[in-house]
Formats: C-alpha cells, structure tokens, sequence
C-alpha cells in the first residue's frame, strides 16, 4: 500500500515515523522536512493546494492520503479526490469548519450543551462591543480563524481596541469575520482525540500541551514548547472522562448535524475547579500531541485508518498501550516565536541515546531522499522511482521550533529526565529549551 502524509512539521514526522514500522505501508511525504526524509522519500508538494495533490496522488498510485494538519482538509482535499478512489483520513470540507471557524465551533457546542466557557460568538461589532462592556475582566477574544489570534485582556479599553481590529482584519482569504468572546479559565491545557468513522470513536490517550515561553502566567505563548503523556491512573481516569463526556457526545452531535466524519477528532480542554472545559475543536492530532502520543501506541496504524475510512471501527477492538510515560520537550532557537535566527548547523544527533525519539519540526537536510519522476520507454505517464538528494549538505534549522526530544519511561519522573540530558546534546545557534517539562503532571 502507497501511503502519502502531507505535512512538514513534527506531526508529520511522527507520523512517517509510525507508518514506517508497519509491513503494509510504502510511504511518502510532502513536503516533508529534515526529519521525515531520512524514512520517507519527499515529494514537492503544496498540501494546501489540493487540486495538484489529488492529481499527483493519483497519477502515482496513492492509495491512502493521510493528512498531518488539517489545513488540507480545509482546502477541500476529502471532496477533490472523491471521485478518484483515493483513501482519506480526515473529514469534509463542511465538516472542518468547527476547527476553521471558532464562531461555529462556539455555536456548535452551546446547541448541544457541551461544556465550554462562558461566552458567545458575534457576528456584529457593535453587538459584540455591548456585549463585551458587561463582562468581568479578564476577558478572552479569539478571532473566528485561528489564524486571526486570540487573546487575554485585563484592561477594558485594550479589549475594545482588539476587538473592532479582530473584526476588520482578515488573515485567510475567504474566512469571514466574526469573533469570540468568553471568560477566561486558568488551568492547565490538555489535548484529547480520537480516531472515528462518524459513529464509532476509539479513544487515544490524554496529553498535556505547554503553549508558553516558561512556566510563569505571563511568560507569553509560544506553541508547542513541550507535551506529556502520563501512565498514571489520574490520567487514565481524565483521558475516560473526556471521550464519555466530550469526544463521543460530539461525535454523535455531528453525526446529528450531517456532518460527514472519518479520520481524527480532538478536542483541547481547560482543566478547571470546575471541571474540564472545552476550548478548541480539532480535525486532526495537534502539533506535540502526535509527537508524544504515537510512540506509545502499540497497534499498526495503517489497519486503523483504513477500518474509519471503510466505517468498520465497531470491529476493532481496543488500542493497545505501552504502559510507559512520554515527555516532549521542544528544542527552540532563542527568540522563538517571533524573531530567531535560521540556517545554523544542527549537531549532536548522534549521541542521543537510543530509544529516545528526535522529531523533526523546521529542519532541512540536503541528504534525504527524493522521490523524482523517471521517463518509462514507451510511455506518457512515465514511472516514479526513488532517487537520492545531494551528497553534500547536512542538517539546518528553517524556523523557531526546531525539534522535539521524546523520551519514555516507567514513570513520568524517569522519561523528563532521560528528555532533560538528551535535549542538551542537542546543538544549533541560539538554542533553548523549557526544564520544566514534565515537572508536575497536571498542576
């Protein structure tokens, strides 16, 4: 089976990562990164462009496209390749706009009481502005695209201000305007997903996201500095929790909207006082969630997708867990997220220890391997072959978040150490770190 993963960050990798290690899977990526090319040849690709990747995939006899971001999805890439046979883990277009459109996402779960801050999407300025004059400070406001941004306002003039610029400012062409607004809940962040064909849904496990610069409230955001995904029993009582009272009440709420679903849903919760609170929808596994989750699921991947796809999940049994913790922890150049510096050298991959796990997110290697058209004799189509990159060249850092460091263990404590020495033998200009990942569980 031909198996194309479109995507250039750590989800991809982790993903070419897994599908490697299955005995069904011959896999390629687009456009893939440093990382992802030492297992699976790259292919020049834009996933966004979804007409070209449907055209491309079935001229080179793809059978399974598995998306890393669902920015594809988005595009359309589900609806494009429909009439072409082509396996898709991942939903419709209509149906990613509960990940696309936050206003749909609020609308969505309030329908269906589900729980989430309290707050409302608005469609109108002036309406919002009223509306947001008579809520308590601190106050959340999340552009309708999560492109648009999101912030915590404690001052009522700067939260108006941010307000009527979220309103006029249009970050993806043909995302329509609109903002959220909503209390703000301190707490800890956690992502939960599952796999689901639109009825059946099997559960993956909870991880813990930490989208800040440090520990400190206001040490900025900065996504993706580092995940866990805890073996304790709490975390095996939350990860239960959230799919009975999230992951399979939504699933069924789409089921009851029309919304065509098969591939992955998640959802990223505030852990509060009060209980978990639902903050984002996500069509697909978030960026350090794939990274510190997947290496601990035991089960082939390939006969998973392929049992949503065909709506069969009812006939698969539970996944199967390594009963080990992971830490991630992301290695960043300084400045990271928003001036660093790029091209440096990246060293000391090779004196990780073995068993701990190097994803790539903004690399690039000159050495990976390729996957370049080769003219057949009597032929229009041609063959596709796999050919090698230059000789020369090693690896580079292309942007902030470099990689992330993936260390397992019996216990959480035993896995943040093994990540902690082995994220420092890791070597480029401006490097730097979080050393609390990991510290604390859910606190």
């Amino acid at each position: 089976m031909k198996i194309l993963v479109l995507g250039a960050d750590g989800r991809a990798h982790a993903l070419v990562w897994k599908l490697f290690n299955s005995t069904a899977a011959d896999v390629l990526c687009a456009p893939g990164n440093g990382g992802t090319g030492q297992l699976a040849p790259a292919v020049d690709l834009d996933p966004g462009d979804v007409v070209e990747v449907a055209r491309w995939a079935f001229a080179a006899g793809v059978d399974l496209i598995i998306p890393a971001d669902s920015r594809p999805l988005w595009a359309g890439l589900v609806d494009e390749v429909v009439s072409t046979h082509i396996g898709v883990c991942g939903a419709s277009q209509r149906s990613t706009r509960l990940e696309w459109s936050r206003c749909s996402a609020k609308e969505f779960l309030l329908k269906y009481a589900l729980p989430t801050p309290h707050g409302r999407a608005f469609a109108s300025l002036p309406i919002a502005e009223k509306y947001l004059a008579a809520q308590p400070l601190p106050v959340v406001l999340r552009a309708d695209h999560p492109a648009g941004g999101e912030g915590v306002f404690h001052d009522r003039y700067a939260a108006l201000e941010a307000l009527r610029r979220l309103f006029v400012d249009r970050p993806v062409e043909g995302s329509s305007h609109g903002v959220v607004i909503e209390e703000h809940l301190p707490g800890v962040v956690v992502s939960c997903s599952a796999l689901t064909d639109g009825t059946t849904a099997l559960p993956f496990l909870p991880t813990r996201i930490y989208d800040g610069l440090g520990p400190e409230p206001d040490s900025g955001a900065a996504p993706g500095m580092g995940a866990i995904c805890s073996n304790s029993a709490y975390a095996k009582r939350l990860g239960a929790y959230l799919h009975a009272h999230m992951i399979q009440p939504i699933v069924a709420a789409m089921a009851r909207e029309g919304l065509p679903y098969w591939g992955v849903i998640g959802v990223d919760c505030i852990i509060t006082e009060q209980g978990p609170r639902v903050a984002a929808l996500r069509c697909g596994l978030r960026d350090m969630e794939a990274q510190v989750m997947l290496p601990r699921l035991e089960d082939d991947l390939v006969p998973l997708v392929q049992a949503a796809i065909a709506r069969r999940l009812d006939r698969v049994p539970g996944l199967t867990w390594r009963d080990e913790a992971s830490v991630g922890i992301a290695v960043v150049s300084q400045g990271y997220p928003h001036h660093y510096p790029v091209g440096g050298q990246v060293d000391g991959l090779a004196d990780i220890d073995e068993g701990v796990l190097v994803f790539h997110d903004q690399t690039e290697s000159a050495t990976g391997l390729r996957y370049a058209p080769q003219p057949r004799a009597g032929s229009m189509l041609g063959n596709l072959i796999f050919g090698t990159g230059p000789s020369a060249g090693g690896l580079s850092v292309t942007g902030g978040h470099v990689l992330t460091v993936v260390a397992r263990g019996a216990t959480l404590h035993g896995a943040r150490g093994r990540a902690l020495v082995n994220a420092e033998r890791v070597r480029f200009p401006g490097r730097h770190f979080r050393e609390d990942i990991g510290a604390y569980e859910f606190k």
